[in-house]
């Protein structure tokens, strides 16, 4: 492949994560050296709609047409995990390389065939773990490989989704692919913070799982969920919710020198917990987390105004595309994005054997 051309991108799919502001089609619009030149989807009305409104030059209802009228050099999938494998290998097949949503698989045995292809078509394969690359996640690697929190003892994660929001209001229908994941509707938002587990503290192995039923929608089996993860370097504990009052995507990390509380959706990390137990000391840190929180803030709303703040989506895929230019190692391997499910499919028979037993 030529390295000084534009690459060519096609998208598969064009729901919400290809659309939204912070999604895939405005991250790839942005990125330079990339052409965005088509995209697909089984509903060709919003394909053409996508198409129109991103200006870009073809769209399709079929990937088999795409693929061999575009030339493409990297294809993009937005769909929902049960299409994966097949349209993962179609692609690797016609010699393009893959970026795939996670969930990357439903299960470990398709992961495995996605990476097999991957391998036998001499194509990469990239999984989208978007939220590794959030500005304050790669922030608060950096200050933990420092060891400026000294040494990790544990991570405490929370992911909720409001009662009222869209998602679960969406998965109302009884068909709506939620439902088929590992963990129902909590698969779709257990995978972010499973792969940020396994960024801070290495192999996890799941060893508790506390299900319960809180909420009213009779459409959703299980709305809360408590997990516990073991590691060499640390505790895990993960929390998932869809009763909550609003989203939530937040996570501690606990240190022998201080801890790390990182906000996600609000771009906020504060370091907190070092010092004694006495008056001054408090009060000093309540000034601390107030100044810390307000420097933040600003720092964002700054490099917002200056195009400075990348989505978590525009960094991972900047980095796929150095990856193909230079022939390096994805951002997110298929290795990895197979281990993220392994992962969830043991905490879904943990989940399952509590509720049996509750």
């Amino acid at each position: 492949m030529e390295t000084e051309r534009p690459l060519r991108v096609g998208i598969v799919g064009c729901g919400r994560v290809a659309v939204d502001g912070w999604g895939h089609i405005p991250a790839l619009k942005k990125i330079r050296n990339v052409n965005l030149v088509a995209v697909c989807d089984m509903n060709e009305n919003l394909a053409k709609k996508v198409a129109e409104k991103f200006h870009i030059d073809s769209y399709y209802a079929e990937l088999s047409e795409m693929l061999k009228n575009e030339k493409l050099d990297i294809v993009d999938i937005c769909t929902q995990p049960s299409t994966h494998l097949s349209l993962s290998i179609a692609v690797m097949q016609a010699g393009c390389h893959v970026l795939v949503e996670k969930l990357m698989a439903q299960n470990s045995k398709e992961a495995d065939e996605m990476i097999k292809a991957a391998k036998e078509n001499k194509v990469k394969l990239c999984v989208v773990h978007n939220k590794l690359f959030q500005p304050m996640v790669m922030k608060a690697m950096s200050i933990v490989n420092e060891g400026a929190i000294g040494d990790l003892t544990g991570i405490d994660l929370r992911d909720a989704w409001s009662k009222d929001s869209s998602e679960i209001v969406g998965a109302m229908k009884k068909d709506h692919w939620y439902h088929k994941l590992p963990c129902g509707v909590l698969g779709e938002m257990l995978p972010h913070t499973i792969y940020l587990a396994m960024a801070f503290l290495g192999n996890l192995e799941p060893v508790a799982v506390y299900a319960r039923k809180l909420g009213n929608y009779e459409w959703i089996a299980v709305d809360e969920l408590r997990v516990i993860l073991e590691s060499e370097k640390g505790i895990g504990a993960i929390t998932a919710s869809c009763n909550w009052p609003k989203g939530v995507a937040t996570f501690d990390l606990f240190g022998k020198k201080r801890n790390l509380h990182v906000s996600i959706h609000n771009g906020l990390l504060i370091e907190y917990g070092a010092g004694g137990e006495s008056s001054p000391r408090r009060a000093l840190d309540n000034l601390s987390l107030s100044y810390q929180q307000l420097a933040c803030t600003a720092s964002i709303a700054f490099n917002t105004m200056l195009g400075k703040h990348h989505s978590g989506h525009r960094t991972l895929i900047e980095r796929f595309v150095e990856a193909i230019r230079n022939d390096t190692q994805p951002p997110v391997t298929g290795e990895e994005g197979k281990e993220v499910v392994r992962v969830l499919e043991k905490i879904d028979a943990l989940m399952k054997t509590n509720l049996r037993r509750a």
